[in-house]
């Protein structure tokens, strides 16, 4: 999976999921695994304890088609946000989504469930744009 580019002073919760959702800071976290993938390679490495103890709850899907198994977390009572997570990717696989959504909708709705602020989902989302700009110089 490609990694996601951000723009400085945006900061990512990359690595930090598990420590902020104990925290309180963050209400969710996603993570897509491939097969064969372990949960290192994955990103979601220390959250089976807390899983198992109540702290964090965990959902996952399987995608029949690609074999990918997504893993939401999140924690007691925001059960919601993986469930309108997992709403939201099954309306982008079968295209429904994007009869409503414009990708920038679907950036703030995730960046929203992830628990990023609406500052900071803003900024990402004029990076993107500016990542999908045409190059204005020329060689």
């Amino acid at each position: 999976m490609p990694k996601r580019t951000v723009p400085p002073g945006v900061g990512p919760h990359n690595g930090r999921e598990l420590e902020l959702m104990l925290q309180g800071d963050k209400p969710m976290a996603l993570f897509g695994a491939e097969p064969g993938m372990d949960a290192e390679d994955v990103g979601d490495t220390g959250f089976a304890p807390f899983v198992e103890e109540g702290r964090i709850l965990k959902f996952t899907h399987i995608d029949p088609k690609t074999s990918v198994e997504d893993r939401r977390y999140c924690l007691p009572t925001e059960e919601w946000r993986c469930k309108l997570s997992l709403l939201i990717s099954r309306m982008c696989r079968n295209g429904e989504a994007f009869d409503i959504f414009t990708s920038n909708d679907l950036a703030r709705l995730e960046g929203t469930l992830l628990g990023y602020s609406k500052e900071d989902i803003e900024a990402f989302i004029v990076h993107a744009a500016s990542m999908k700009a045409p190059n204005s110089s020329t060689v």
